[in-house]
């Protein structure tokens, strides 16, 4: 077996959906393919669930470009629409449909997981279906049928056991076949749908890879493979040939872009390489992620993380910043579902740094004040270097105005202002 995972980019529209059908069509089978939503429909899924949670009309706004965004994918993909397209896209929009018509619940992370899964549960019964009109025969698979969670909704943890079985008879082993299913997302006790965490696709391709004890997992993305640097805001970049999987840890733990985090420790348990290549140009030959001591070529890479906010606590009595302090700090940190990007702590005073735009980050601040003479900055950058060296460290500290500076013997972590 052999897993794919396709990300929204490379399904953003018709064209961009026949040309992975076309990479699809030429790979051996068995295969799996693991489809993300179209484009950039999970920002707009989000906004619809704030605004649904909030109790907004706008939802309704929100309801109709979704509508509207499949709709025209649909027109352009198919000279004529196959009748079970139609029924089946317009029974999940009814079925989403009849959800946002009802009062919410109180609670937001509940909501947001029953809401968020249509992007992918759409985007793959459109291509499934295109697939099964152009001679490539394929299985449709509800993935919240086979991988089931705890209900920790919008990170829920996955029960590999219970799983194991259910993947295993669903995405059997023959040699003609063709499986089409959805990542980030799968289901509790209670048959509630969970999300695996934001951009959670590769992890679910990774599970399924090691459920299933795949030969390889390819990733598919609009980059030639991993670049030591983001092109967005470099000039200059190179693609690393190879990558160790204690590597991929490190960088997709301090914020790269091109792995979710959870995706590696499912396929280095198995020794299962990991690829990522060019849907743009599948003939290149991408980065290969699997054992090794260094990458290939040993570079520095650049990870940055932008609009970020700084929060730094001081103890009203003047006190020492101690122990059961740092387990008050985390504990709202966990209750308000933070992620921090970035920690740092003196005898007096703790600072972590956070996405500005993290909900019930306010929340969370406010509730510290209460505490701790609290002091935020806002509008910064955190950059994270591995492999750095002194012409490296020169240049940023040339180019940024760095508030806060943390180094050991392979990363360098600068929080700067935003330039």
């Amino acid at each position: 077996m052999i897993i794919y995972k396709f990300g929204g980019v490379s399904v953003k529209d018709a064209t961009a959906i026949k040309n992975i059908c076309n990479i699809i069509g030429v790979v051996k089978r068995p295969l799996t393919v693991v489809i993300s939503a179209i484009g950039t429909t999970t920002n707009l899924l989000e906004e619809l669930v704030d605004a649904y949670f909030s109790g907004s009309d706008k939802v309704w706004e929100f309801y109709n470009q979704l509508e509207k965004n499949h709709t025209l994918v649909i027109d352009d993909l198919f000279d004529e629409i196959p009748a079970t397209v139609a029924t089946d896209v317009n029974g999940l929009f009814i079925e989403l449909k009849t959800k946002i018509s009802k009062p919410s619940s109180d609670k937001f992370n509940f909501e947001y997981d029953q809401v968020i899964g249509f992007g992918e549960l759409l985007s793959t019964t459109i291509i499934s279906a295109y697939l099964n009109q152009i001679g490539q025969k394929n299985q449709w698979v509800d993935i919240r049928t086979c991988l089931d969670s705890d209900d920790n909704y919008v990170d829920a943890n996955i029960d590999w056991e219970s799983s194991k079985e259910k993947v295993n008879t669903k995405f059997v082993d023959k040699s003609t076949a063709l499986y089409i299913t959805q990542g980030f997302i799968a289901s509790d006790d209670k048959g509630n749908t969970t999300s695996l965490g934001r951009e959670g696709s590769d992890y679910t391709a990774a599970i399924l890879a090691h459920l299933l004890n795949a030969d390889k997992m390819i990733i598919w993305k609009d980059v030639l493979g991993i670049l030591n640097a983001d092109p967005d805001y470099f000039d200059t970049t190179t693609k690393l040939d190879l990558i160790p999987y204690h590597e991929a840890i490190e960088l997709s733990y301090y914020g790269a872009r091109v792995i979710h985090p959870k995706t590696i420790k499912p396929l280095q348990a198995k020794q299962i390489p990991l690829w990522v290549k060019s849907f743009i140009d599948p003939s290149q030959k991408g980065t290969l992620i699997t054992k090794g001591e260094q990458p290939q070529p040993l570079l520095p890479n650049y990870i940055v993380k932008k609009k970020q906010v700084m929060v730094s606590l001081k103890p009203l009595n003047f006190s020492f910043i101690g122990e059961k302090d740092l387990v008050f700090i985390f504990s709202l940190v966990t209750k308000f579902r933070i992620k921090l990007n970035f920690t740092q702590n003196t005898a007096v005073s703790f600072a972590f740094c956070a996405n500005s735009s993290a909900r019930n980050i306010e929340d969370l601040i406010a509730e510290l004040g209460k505490k701790y003479e609290v002091d935020v900055s806002n509008d910064l950058e955190l950059i994270t270097v591995r492999h750095y060296n002194p012409m490296t460290i020169e240049e940023i500290q040339l180019k940024h105005h760095i508030l806060v500076e943390q180094k050991n013997t392979n990363t360098a972590i600068y929080l700067t202002v935003a330039n």
